[in-house]
């Protein structure tokens, strides 16, 4: 072995001893390297774990708000079961919900579907019907003549009129002992029941039928000085007059103006002119043209309506051609209940029997009246109307009761 090579080896180990310490600088590198990502991949780390936990509580908030939407709306539903359906709030509790303005020339109660407004989002808010706000003010509007039905609908209106007058007339009469003025009150009590036919045409026409009876009971009582009262009473019945009309809506609601319906109307002589020995005021062939103005202000409508009458001789008695006119204001007092007041009016010329003018045959006829109408369930409708006379001529009052029914017609059947 030799000798020198022994000294190296001795001389490397011990460098080994003395210098245990001494590391690569590339291990360094490498292990400050991989620290150094550990630490970044831990911050990454917790970054996202806040970022998650943040929208799983957002998430937890949205669900907790649904679900009490949810509660509000069932309790609200339940409500409104229990409750009958006339004695729905027509109100939110919230901001007001703006009703939904129908088209004035027509009754906007066809097949669509019901719109409601949602109210406030704050417990104790609830939803409105806004097409029933407008319900009982258009079948007002739709009985009164100032509104036609869509194409496709039709209603019947069976109806029965009261009307009671009383006349009393002074008269001079020849007796034993010279001219004497003798005094003659008729009382009289009128039924006229019946029904209208309505129904809805295309280009915004209305096909109107009238189909009516008439009961009256009369009593009349003369007295004169000297001599003893005489009464007499009778009564008479008759079917009516059949009317056909034809109305047609000529133009509609813009700014100031007015929708416009023009109207022709032909009555029928079907009735008796006279029954028992009674006038029963009816059996001329009557024909009528009109015009309906409607303005409206929700929740109110103001209609108007002028009117031209003429009726054709019959047993030589001609009644007077008349003038009318008749104005109203209705108020939407409910979703389902609607009000109106009006003044009817009409002017007449002189009866002539034989060609020959009845003196006093002329007159002006007079009434105030008042009204209220509300609806039954959907298509089921109930108005009251009454009125009291202004003049001489016209009745002392009379009371009307009319209860409409609405239904579809196939359109294929018209």
């Amino acid at each position: 072995m030799d000798p020198k090579n022994n000294n190296n080896r001795m001389k490397a180990s011990e460098r080994s001893i003395q210098q245990p310490w001494r590391i690569s600088p590339g291990l360094i590198l490498m292990i400050g390297t991989g620290m150094l990502v550990s630490s970044w991949g831990y911050a990454a780390d917790k970054t996202s774990d806040s970022s998650l936990q943040d929208q799983l509580i957002q998430k937890i908030a949205e669900r907790d708000q649904v679900i009490a939407d949810l509660q509000r709306r069932v309790q609200l539903l339940e409500q409104r079961a229990a409750a009958p359906e006339a004695n729905r709030p027509a109100v939110a509790s919230g901001p007001a919900a703006t009703l939904a303005k129908s088209p004035a020339n027509q009754a906007q109660v066809q097949k669509a579907p019901v719109k409601t407004q949602q109210a406030s989002a704050a417990p104790g808010s609830f939803e409105i019907d806004e097409d029933a706000a407008q319900r009982a003010l258009e079948r007002t509007l739709v009985q009164t003549g100032a509104l036609l039905l869509p194409f496709g609908q039709a209603e019947i209106q069976p109806f029965a009129t009261y009307t009671r007058r009383e006349d009393d007339t002074p008269l001079l009469i020849r007796s034993p002992i010279g001219p004497v003025t003798a005094n003659q009150r008729i009382r009289r009590d009128e039924i006229d029941a019946g029904a209208n036919i309505l129904v809805g045409l295309p280009f915004e026409s209305q096909l109107e039928v009238r189909v009516p009876g008439r009961f009256i009971n009369e009593d009349a009582t003369f007295s004169a000085p000297g001599l003893f009262p005489s009464n007499m009473k009778e009564s008479a019945s008759t079917f009516g007059d059949v009317s056909v009309g034809l109305a047609k809506t000529l133009m509609h609601e813009t700014d100031w103006l007015p929708d416009v319906i023009g109207r022709i109307t032909w009555d029928s002589a079907t009735g008796s002119i006279e029954d028992n020995n009674i006038l029963t005021g009816i059996g001329f062939n009557d024909f009528i043209g009109s015009l309906t103005f409607l303005k409206r202000q929700d929740p109110l409508a103001f209609t108007g309506r002028v009117a031209y009458k003429t009726s054709l001789k019959a047993e030589g008695i001609e009644p007077g051609d008349q003038v009318e006119f008749a104005v109203n204001a209705i108020l939407a007092a409910s979703p389902q209940t609607s009000l109106n007041i009006g003044l009817q009016q009409a002017f007449l010329q002189e009866t002539k029997l034989n060609n020959i003018k009845i003196p006093g045959s002329d007159g002006v006829v007079s009434a105030f009246t008042a009204g209220a109408s509300s609806t039954i369930g959907r298509n089921l409708f109930f108005s009251v109307l009454g009125g009291v006379g202004l003049t001489e001529e016209s009745p002392d009052y009379f009371l009307n009761v009319t209860i409409p029914i609405r239904f579809d017609v196939p359109r294929s059947k018209i």
